[in-house]
């Protein structure tokens, strides 16, 4: 009689971001505080700005083949500028700091989307951004919208790499599995 082992392959979630300079991290980071202060909204947990790609979730033993394959994509795109300018708002009850000039983010967001069209729960990011507060109240928005669509903000720094963070399962929080940087080399997906 033969033994049979039966192994069990988790279901991880991962999160591609591109991560900002500790210097406009901070700048964002006194910017969420008075919105709290002032609105009560849902601050983003963990206080760490970042611009989401995308996100989906995979099995522990498919994991390397997506790793290989967003290293890949990173070697072979070039390091952009991110010029971060004012805010916007949706009515689903978001203010967020705009991304301008989203030409070279749309662009990875593409080149991700396209190759990772096999994963399970994919999301992909629509519109770039850096979120302040979500999930406010009808009458937050209105009160707060009237207050920072008259504000500035500006930030401009050198993306150079991505970050995929994970999720195992049963775990609440992210880790960085891998720092991937764009290098502008020829490189076949």
């Amino acid at each position: 009689m033969k033994n049979i082992i039966n192994t069990y392959d988790s279901l991880n979630d991962y999160r591609l971001i591109v991560d900002l300079p500790a210097s406009v991290k901070r700048k964002i980071a006194d910017i969420k505080v008075e919105f709290d202060a002032d609105y009560k909204g849902l601050v983003i947990p963990g206080g760490d700005p970042f611009v989401y790609l995308a996100s989906f979730a995979q099995t522990e033993s498919k994991e390397d083949s997506v790793v290989d394959i967003l290293n890949k994509i990173a070697l072979g795109f070039m390091p952009f500028k991110m010029h971060l300018k004012n805010f916007g708002h949706i009515e689903s009850g978001e203010i967020f700091i705009e991304v301008e000039e989203q030409a070279a983010l749309k662009m990875l967001i593409g080149q991700i989307k396209d190759n990772l069209s096999y994963v399970q729960d994919a999301r992909f990011n629509p519109h770039p951004r850096i979120t302040l507060a979500k999930r406010l109240l009808p009458f937050q928005v209105s009160k707060s919208w009237k207050v920072y669509e008259r504000k500035s903000f500006s930030a401009t720094y050198i993306a150079n790499e991505m970050l995929l963070l994970k999720r195992m399962e049963g775990f609440s929080s992210w880790q960085i599995l891998r720092r991937m940087e764009f290098q502008n080399m020829l490189i076949s997906v």
